[in-house]
């Protein structure tokens, strides 16, 4: 199945688990994969098993809560494929984290990489998938940061798929 074929689609988080796998799963769709995630090593080595197995992949090391590193990442994509077609907001930090740093990266670092994404995705009428968690939808006990975080999250792209209905940009929010 080639449901994704010469699409462009940036995965955040794409170092390890559900990023790593959904940057795998793309590319054997046919998609060119942009991952992103601070552990370029890592990132070198997932693209090259991915150009290795015939798909296409480009990675760059991105701090999620770094502007310039979000609008880098951006870049990259443009630069190497042409455009965005999926933005895929995955990077995250889990519940037992300092309350600061998980709202940067989770919440902040949607809003970043939309922020520079947002132009090609409108172009394209192209999606942003939001990694979020139930805890986005339903407050969890000694779970506050994390529920605030992903709370902030989900209700950003929401606002976003409204605002922009009528140009066509599609807006998914995943709550594991």
């Amino acid at each position: 199945m080639k449901n994704f074929k010469d699409k462009v689609v940036i995965v955040t988080g794409a170092s390890s688990g559900i990023g790593e796998a959904m940057a795998r799963e793309f590319a054997a769709q046919g998609a060119r994969v942009v991952l992103g995630a601070r552990s370029v090593q890592k990132l070198q080595l997932i693209a090259g098993e991915i150009r290795s197995q015939g798909g296409q992949a480009a990675y760059c090391g991105v701090d999620v809560t770094n502007v310039d590193e979000c609008r880098r990442l951006i870049e990259t994509a443009v630069n190497e494929f042409g455009g965005i077609d999926v933005l895929v907001c995955n990077a995250g930090l889990s519940m037992r984290a300092i309350f600061d740093d998980v709202m940067d990266v989770n919440f902040w670092g949607t809003v970043n990489c939309c922020k520079f994404a947002l132009p090609y995705l409108q172009r394209s009428r192209g999606s942003i998938v939001g990694i979020s968690s139930v805890a986005g939808l339903h407050g969890l006990p000694g779970r506050t940061g994390y529920s605030a975080s992903k709370y902030a999250m989900t209700g950003f792209l929401e606002t976003l798929r409204i605002e922009n209905l009528k140009k066509g940009l599609h807006v998914m929010i995943a709550c594991p």
